[in-house]
């Protein structure tokens, strides 16, 4: 996963804690989840869904790996006969 960069706003207190009273109300929200969201949602509008596409992969490579299975005792249990038989 790749790190994180933190950003920062500024704004006058008044007005912050204005902002929170009403999304909290309304519909308990906070500035930090409504500033990621909308930070979603520029980097959705401005950035190439080709290039998006990529950072995601590279973000989350386990995600996308194909995992192999895991033989079970008797598949490995047939294997070491298959092997004992041979010598």
């Amino acid at each position: 996963m790749m790190e994180k960069t933190e950003l920062t706003v500024s704004m006058e207190p008044e007005r912050l804690d204005a902002l929170r009273y009403f999304l909290a109300a309304k519909n308990k929200r906070t500035p930090q989840k409504e500033l990621q969201r909308a930070l979603e949602e520029l980097y959705e509008t401005y950035v190439p869904a080709e290039t998006r596409a990529y950072l995601d992969a590279r973000c989350r490579p386990d995600r996308h790996r194909a995992r192999r299975p895991v033989p079970s005792k008797a598949t490995q249990i047939q294997k070491e006969e298959a092997t004992d038989g041979n010598h």
